[in-house]
């Protein structure tokens, strides 16, 4: 290596290090509630979004992964699919979602009609993802271990026997 590499090599471990520190849940959940949500009767609104909303279905996440003797599959989370509320884009729930979650977890809301939200865990920050799929909202849960992310898969299901679509009425 020449002079320049060995220089850079300081600076490239320290980088990797500082990339490496996790970020305390409780600081990420105040993080976004400062920058991401609204306060007073937008507050109350989004709530009603969260309780009301229409699941279709509900999925565990796997990722595939090598191993010393073979390979595995892992849980990475959980998928939602939710029917969109009315006048609600994808952007604007991603971000009532990660302030429900946020909320929750800093202990901002009432924990115990919770127990089964998958968009928080106690002392765990759970990231949403909110995408359009075939005009319904896909929502990816994840956690940041697979513990958390067992736990995020149950209450996904759960989530969705206690919030299932509502039928349409016949058409005659």
């Amino acid at each position: 290596m020449n002079r320049v590499a060995y220089g850079l090599l300081p600076i490239s471990v320290g980088l990797v290090a500082a990339c490496a520190i996790a970020v305390p849940p409780a600081t990420q959940a105040a993080q976004v509630e400062r920058v991401q949500c609204d306060s007073g009767s937008a507050e109350a609104n989004d709530l009603r979004i969260v309780q009301g909303a229409s699941v279709i279905a509900a999925e565990p996440l796997y990722s595939h992964v090598l191993t010393g003797t073979g390979a595995e599959e892992r849980i990475d989370g959980a998928k939602l699919i939710l029917r969109p509320p009315a006048d609600v884009s994808a952007d604007r729930m991603t971000r009532i979602l990660q302030c429900h979650g946020a909320r929750a977890l800093l202990g901002k809301v009432e924990r115990s009609s919770l127990s089964d939200d998958p968009f928080w865990l106690p002392d765990t920050w759970v990231s949403v993802e909110v995408k359009v799929e075939d005009g319904n909202y896909a929502v990816t849960l994840e956690a940041g271990d697979t513990s958390g992310n067992l736990k995020v898969a149950a209450r996904a299901k759960a989530f969705a026997v206690a919030h299932p679509l509502r039928e349409s009425p016949a058409v005659e």
